[in-house]
């Protein structure tokens, strides 16, 4: 009987244990397509998440369809508010041309180019605070304050009249690329380490998208407001930058309406003991005392560092180098951001599939490969022209007769100026856009009469001496194709950088971001003040740039974690610790939660109060027993 008894006991648990096997494997399988089917809630408040989680309660699952509370609605706030910053900081350099015949404004090219500088050097330092302000208060009230102090900057925009108001608004209006700290930090915080790469190189790279948008949105904004302002071209530029301000009123609006971390925000997860009260002082030494996250900051200056750049000069460069209209211009241009759609996604999917196969030494290796493949294809993009005559800008450069291509055939263009018909001039192989009123039309030819604008510049044999002007060349196909390569690049690059960040220090997490993040806008404001101010070609700029992305992205070689290795180096082979300052004893990560002891916000609160009464107490008793 007892024999029979321990049998029946014996099949009961086999079967147990396989229905559990069962239900455990039917669970993993709808978790893999992003069910929550074992119902775990949150620590605070037991509202159910959509996402599966771990054991931290961060998402293993991106659901691009959702917006759903926390995980997912930090996700696409964090993506459409850098996008907003990204479109905001950009907008007005589709507009070069519009804005160097602003008669108001009277912006010369340098001038231009001083303001693409400001709205990449403001940010610096911002997006070092902003990395401060992530782990003490949180990435979400930090992405709303930012898109909320660029309006400040956004307004004055559409009444400045001079160029230090102008480059003064663009610095304002660039210290909103500080988003793209929170936008990190927050989806870092929101979504498990397998999937992380992936997180935030979407988030960022969709962020980034803005870049490319504005490029190839504000000209044809411009035209909307031109018919509606009966083509008063200073209103127009003016009344476009009403765009930017709505999305970041739009943006800040949905930013708030997320969640800090996915349990609650920090005050009540603070009072509830499952969260840590941030040290800023801690945070910030622990952050900058990690020699791989300044070896990083160095490394991703020659990616994020790049893109800024190119994105401030790709418009005018079409339009001063071959030749094209300010509209076609922004379109190209926009080629280079638009990428980001994928580019830097695919970056972070890299990088996690590295992970997965070769660990943290993966991800380092494939952003060395990628990081190089950008700089050899920034180089390719220089040579392509090198070898042809370009504008000089200078300001006794010589003037010749400007023609308009009509598609075979190069007709002169006239000018009226105090009633007089003259042949219009442009520089020797430069191009201006040239408005045709209704003075000028009779005295076109019949095929240039019915535009509304056009495009000037220096023919080639027999119709003038510019056959060795880069506008004559026939480069423009290898040049696009080439460009769209390197945006590939560049954004995988960006992607592949902010996979390895988050393994850094992670109760840093926020200050190593903010570091990393500068790098990208310091590296702006090398490459723009060393390459491409003044009157030095810009095929020359692309050389030396891609030179310097080869140099510095060697600087990987010397990136090490004692845990995990390096490129050349295993975990251990050397008794070296990056980690020059240790964070005290039992310190965690603004995102580090310890579920054991939590309390409600209630009893929180009254074990609080509690306590509080008991400091009261204890002296004034003290007091009395003396008495």
């Amino acid at each position: 009987m007892a024999g029979d008894l321990a049998e029946t006991v014996r099949l009961l648990q086999k079967k147990v244990e396989k229905t559990t096997s069962e239900i455990d494997s039917l669970h993993d399988s709808l978790e893999a397509r992003g069910i929550n089917s074992r119902r775990v809630t949150d620590a605070i408040h037991n509202r159910v998440f959509q996402n599966p989680v771990d054991e931290q309660h961060k998402s293993k699952s991106i659901i691009i369809s959702s917006c759903a509370n926390p995980h997912m609605r930090a996700f696409h706030a964090s993506w459409f508010g850098f996008f907003s910053t990204f479109f905001s900081t950009f907008a007005a350099a589709p507009l070069a041309p519009i804005l160097k015949k602003d008669t108001t404004l009277g912006l010369t090219r340098q001038q231009l180019q001083y303001g693409n500088i400001a709205s990449v050097t403001a940010n610096i330092v911002c997006r070092f605070l902003m990395g401060i302000v992530c782990d003490k208060m949180g990435a979400r009230k930090g992405l709303a304050f930012v898109l909320l102090l660029c309006v400040f900057g956004i307004i004055p925009m559409m009444f400045v009249q001079d160029a230090a108001g102008f480059i003064a608004c663009r610095a304002v209006i660039g210290v909103g690329l500080a988003s793209f700290v929170a936008c990190q930090v927050w989806c870092t915080q929101q979504f498990s380490p397998s999937i992380v790469g992936a997180a935030n190189a979407t988030t960022g790279g969709w962020g980034n998208v803005g870049g490319g948008v504005t490029n190839l949105a504000m000209p044809f904004i411009f035209l909307a407001f031109m018919s509606s302002t009966d083509n008063d071209e200073n209103a127009s530029w003016r009344l476009c930058f009403l765009v930017p301000l709505a999305l970041h009123l739009i943006s800040a609006a949905i930013v708030m309406s997320g969640r800090d971390l996915p349990d609650g925000n920090f005050a009540e997860l603070e009072l509830s003991g499952a969260k840590q009260k941030s040290d800023s002082s801690v945070v910030t030494r622990v952050g900058v005392s990690n020699i791989n996250a300044w070896l990083l900051t160095i490394i991703y200056a020659m990616s994020f560092g790049v893109e800024l750049t190119i994105t401030n000069i790709a418009s005018q460069y079409f339009y001063e180098y071959h030749g094209m209209s300010q509209l076609l211009s922004g379109v190209l241009a926009s080629c280079f951001g638009l990428m980001n759609l994928f580019a830097r996604s695919l970056g972070g999917i890299t990088s996690d599939a590295a992970y997965k196969q070769f660990g943290l030494r993966g991800r380092i290796w494939a952003l060395f490969i990628f990081q190089m493949i950008e700089g050899a294809l920034c180089l390719v993009l220089g040579l392509i022209t090198i070898g042809y005559d370009a504008p000089s800008f200078a300001s006794n450069a010589p003037q010749v007769t400007g023609f308009v291509n009509t598609g075979g055939e190069w007709l002169p263009f006239t000018e009226i100026i105090n009633g007089t018909a003259i042949n219009a001039t442009v520089e020797h192989c430069g191009s201006q856009q040239v408005t045709i009123t209704n003075d000028m039309r009779p005295s076109l030819a019949e095929p240039l009469q019915a535009l509304d604008s056009v495009t000037l510049t220096e023919p080639p044999a027999p119709w003038g001496a510019g056959t060795d002007c880069i506008s004559n060349s026939g480069t423009l196909g290898i040049i696009i194709l080439c460009f769209v390569l390197f945006s590939v690049a560049v954004q995988m690059a960006e992607g592949l950088c902010y996979g390895i960040v988050p393994s850094v220090s992670r109760p840093a997490l926020g200050v190593v971001s903010g570091m990393v993040g500068a790098g990208g806008n310091a590296g702006s404001l090398i490459t723009n003040s060393a390459f491409f101010v003044g009157s030095a070609r810009t095929d020359t700029g692309f050389i030396n740039m891609g030179t310097m992305i080869l140099a510095v992205t060697c600087l990987l070689i010397f990136v090490y974690f004692p845990e995990s290795g390096g490129m050349f180096l295993k975990a251990g082979a050397i008794n070296y610790d990056p980690q020059r300052i240790k964070p005290p004893e039992g310190y965690r990560g603004a995102d580090s939660m310890d579920f054991a002891n939590v309390q409600t916000p209630v009893d929180a609160k009254e074990a609080d109060d509690t306590a509080k009464a008991k400091e009261i107490a204890e002296p004034a008793a003290t007091a009395t027993e003396g008495v």
